[in-house]
């Protein structure tokens, strides 16, 4: 009830401070903007070293300009990032961002959100926002919700046995791509909570029933295309939606339309690899039919 009031234009005048969101501007200095980049760093981090951190644990970076708290709770994953005095933000700011763990409480399958907020001064005065639907924060909630996933050892191992029960002893050279289908997964669940527009979630859905069908056989093809399938699944499409989201109302509707188009090319290019590997395997059949045909021919004649 509360998103959906959240929605409306004119009720951000009536929310309290904690509630109300933050304007671009707070989030779009350079400064803020690298230290933001720099907090996903260090989540992705912390997610690569995850059968470390099974336990309560506390990962902090200092730098001169700002410091960043990654902290590991039993039924809690906090991120705190404040300014330092010596930042180069003209906003001095405190960002407080904590998810309960799934397991714990949970929202529409992802740990639900208890404080997302950010605290700055501007003009001598301080003031508190939201950062939970700030599409420049988007990013740091995906990696919160992957970090608890992989403490949960469910991002490569559990989760995917899950999601391909069929598959799971097929060619253990797919593994790495069935970990990024995956993760295209937990991005079309993760934009879909922002409303992103239809026709490019439909898209991407189709990109991963395109991907899923290539596991089977995706060691059969070329090296230079396996590699493109894993920069699109890794790189490409999180970096061109993250981007996405992160522009004005204005600039996505400019820019919807490329972002289908750019999305459409990739999905050509897995139809491409299907069939490419569909007359692979017509022409192998065809080879073992020409071959049985001779070597039981001859036997006849003998």
């Amino acid at each position: 009830m509360l998103n959906r009031l959240l929605e409306i234009p004119w009720i951000e005048n009536i929310l309290p401070d904690r509630l109300r969101p933050v304007q671009d501007e707070i989030l779009l200095e350079e400064a803020t903007l690298y230290t933001l980049h720099e907090a996903e760093r260090i989540l992705e981090h912390v997610i690569q070293q995850s059968s470390k951190y099974s336990k309560n644990r506390t990962v902090k970076k200092k730098h001169h300009e700002y410091v960043i708290t990654v902290k590991i709770k039993k039924k809690m994953i906090s991120l705190i990032i404040f300014d330092t005095y010596y930042s180069k933000s003209k906003f001095k700011k405190r960002i407080y961002i904590q998810c309960y763990r799934k397991h714990f409480k949970a929202d529409h399958g992802v740990g639900k959100c208890k404080e997302a907020s950010i605290h700055y001064t501007k003009d001598k005065k301080t003031y508190v926002r939201s950062v939970k639907k700030s599409p420049y924060t988007q990013n740091l909630f995906y990696k919160i919700d992957k970090l608890d996933d992989a403490l949960l050892g469910q991002l490569i191992q559990n989760e995917k046995e899950a999601n391909y029960p069929s598959r799971i002893n097929q060619l253990k050279s797919n593994d790495q791509v069935k970990s990024l289908v995956i993760e295209t997964n937990r991005l079309i669940s993760h934009t879909r909570k922002l409303h992103i527009d239809p026709l490019i979630e439909k898209r991407l859905e189709h990109i991963i029933d395109h991907t899923e069908a290539l596991l089977p056989e995706f060691s059969l093809l070329e090296i230079e295309e396996r590699h493109m399938v894993k920069r699109m699944l890794n790189d490409d499409i999180p970096n061109l939606i993250h981007t996405f989201l992160s522009l004005s109302p204005e600039n996505k509707l400019e820019q919807r339309e490329n972002v289908f188009v750019a999305l459409s090319k990739m999905e050509l290019t897995l139809i491409r690899l299907k069939e490419d590997l569909e007359k692979a395997r017509v022409e192998r059949m065809e080879h073992l039919l020409k071959l049985n045909y001779l070597r039981y021919s001859n036997e006849r004649n003998d």
